[in-house]
C-alpha cells in the first residue's frame, strides 16, 4: 500500500473520531489489500463495523481492529466458497430477542451493550426513549464530522467551524450559534426546536416544505 492509501485511512478514521496506532494501521492496510478494486467501499464497511463495537477508547490498537477484520474476512470467504444462492430463500427470520441491544453513553461517548432483560411489551417511557436514543445517535455521528467538531487547536480553520451547541447555551448569548434538535409542537399553533437540554420557539411562517420540492418521498 502506498503513502496515499495510508493517509486516506488515517484521514477517514480521524473524521470519525478515531486515532490509529501503527499496528492498527498495518492491520487495516493488510485488510484493504484483499479488496484492491473496491478499496473505498471496504474501508467504509470496516469503519461502520468498528463503530458498532463497544470500544473503551477512541485510540485504536491492533486488537480492536483485528477482531472486526477477522469477521469481515471470514464473511467474504464464506460468500466466495458458497455455491449459487439462487435456490435459497431470500427471507430469513431472526429472533429479535437474540439481537444484542446497544445504548449510547453521551458522557463517555461510547456504545455499551444492554445487560438487562428486554421486555416483550414496551414500558410507558419506551417511546420517549426511542426518540432520545435516535437523537443521541445522530448527534454523536454529526459531532464526529470535521465540519461540526471543535478544532483541537486555535487555527484559522476554527473560524469556519460549526460546532454544535446545546439549546440551553443560547440563554444570554449573542452572535451565531449552531444547534441541533427536533421540531415539536408543545402548544397548539406554536412550534419549538427541542433537544435534551431545552426548547426554543421557532417561527416557521417562511419555512418551505420538502413535499413542495420533492413530489415523491420514500
Amino acid at each position: 500500500m502506498g503513502a496515499g492509501t495510508r493517509k486516506k485511512v488515517q484521514r477517514k478514521f480521524k473524521i470519525r473520531g478515531y486515532t490509529l496506532k501503527v499496528e492498527a494501521l498495518d492491520e487495516i492496510l493488510s485488510f484493504l489489500s484483499h479488496f484492491e478494486d473496491a478499496e473505498d467501499e471496504a474501508l467504509d464497511l470496516l469503519l461502520d463495523e468498528i463503530e458498532k463495537e463497544s470500544l473503551k477508547s477512541s485510540i485504536l490498537g491492533k486488537d480492536s481492529v483485528h477482531s472486526v477484520v477477522s469477521l469481515l474476512l471470514e464473511a467474504e470467504a464464506a460468500v466466495e466458497a458458497s455455491p449459487s444462492t439462487s435456490n435459497r430463500s431470500a427471507l430469513r427470520i431472526i429472533d429479535a430477542f437474540l439481537i444484542p441491544k446497544f445504548c449510547y453513553d453521551p458522557i463517555k461517548k461510547v456504545f455499551y451493550e444492554h445487560a438487562g432483560r428486554l421486555p416483550i411489551h414496551g414500558e410507558a417511557l419506551a417511546k420517549a426513549a426511542l426518540y432520545r436514543d435516535r437523537y443521541q445517535l445522530l448527534l454523536q455521528r454529526l459531532s464526529r464530522d470535521r465540519h461540526f467538531s471543535k478544532p483541537a487547536f486555535d487555527t484559522e480553520a476554527q473560524s469556519g467551524s460549526c460546532e454544535i451547541s446545546p439549546i440551553q447555551s443560547l440563554i444570554g448569548q449573542t452572535g451565531r450559534k449552531w444547534v441541533m434538535g427536533v421540531i415539536s409542537q408543545l402548544e397548539d399553533g406554536h412550534f419549538y426546536l427541542e433537544d435534551l437540554t431545552a426548547a426554543v420557539e421557532v417561527n416557521l411562517s417562511n419555512a418551505i416544505s420538502l413535499t413542495q420540492l420533492i413530489p415523491f418521498m420514500f
